[in-house]
């Protein structure tokens, strides 16, 4: 288990993203104490720009340490971890999957869950106040509550919400889906080689919005709190082998409190 030899690290989160959640999954996987502090999108721009002198989410920090996102730790702590704990295979045709993975499940079906994610649950106020609040400074939570037409409007421009737009991100998940039920259709335990690798912790993060593991890390509505459109999707997404599979990587080796 990493331990930390400098005082206890803080992440700084926007606690419902995607990015947040997988350094959250590495930071336990390596056993790596530290402290969140959460803040309401925009706000965790200004933190993170104070802290690292960068606007990227989520930053790892002390007075040693500065990790931008969610690669920058897995390099850093993979490094330095007992060899039972790296997610990084040493064997070069192995290591080339997991970076292929990287760009497939961090960027493409990252940014795919969240356009849909995103473009229907935008649209009901009292359903997203919370999970885009919860845990921030009081005043980050008063002003979400007062001013959400602003931060839904940030996020529809940052992430080019539209219909059509949200139609083509589910056709993307699906079509990632599939490609892992074929890596799956072996029977294989893990994505790559025999042991757990961050192609797996990549991919049930990124999937975490249309299969909704219990133990996500962030604030989410449940599922009986879903608009329909995103209900049918989880449904769908559950059916599949990459489905279930990401659910198992969560209920084996994603553990609260």
């Amino acid at each position: 288990m990493v331990r930390s030899t400098a005082d206890k690290p803080a992440l700084i989160t926007f606690p419902p993203s995607l990015d947040s959640e997988l350094a959250r999954f590495l930071l336990e996987h390596y056993g790596i104490d530290h402290e969140e502090q959460p803040h309401a999108f925009l706000f965790c721009f200004f933190a993170t720009l104070w802290r690292g002198s960068t606007v990227i989410f989520p930053l790892l920090y002390n007075e040693s340490l500065k990790l931008v996102g969610p690669q920058a730790i897995n390099d850093y702590f993979d490094q330095r971890c007992a060899p039972d704990l790296r997610l990084c295979p040493q064997a070069a045709d192995e290591k080339q999957q997991v970076t292929s993975d990287w760009t497939l499940f961090n960027q493409t079906l990252a940014f795919a869950t969240a356009v849909f994610a995103y473009y229907h649950l935008l649209p009901h106020r009292q359903l997203m106040i919370l999970p885009l609040s919860r845990g921030t400074p009081t005043f980050e939570q008063k002003s979400v509550q007062r001013a959400y037409p602003l931060f839904a409007g940030a996020l529809r421009i940052l992430l080019r919400l539209t219909a059509q737009r949200a139609q083509q991100s589910l056709n993307q998940v699906r079509t990632v889906f599939s490609h892992v039920d074929t890596r799956l259709g072996d029977g294989r335990k893990f994505l790559v080689g025999n042991r757990l690798t961050l192609s797996d912790l990549a991919f049930a993060v990124a999937a975490a919005p249309v299969v909704l593991p219990p133990t996500y890390g962030g604030p989410i509505p449940s599922f009986d709190e879903m608009p329909p459109e995103i209900q049918a999707a989880v449904k769908e997404m559950r059916s599949h082998p990459a489905g279930q599979y990401a659910l198992r990587i969560y209920e084996e080796h994603r553990h609260l409190g």
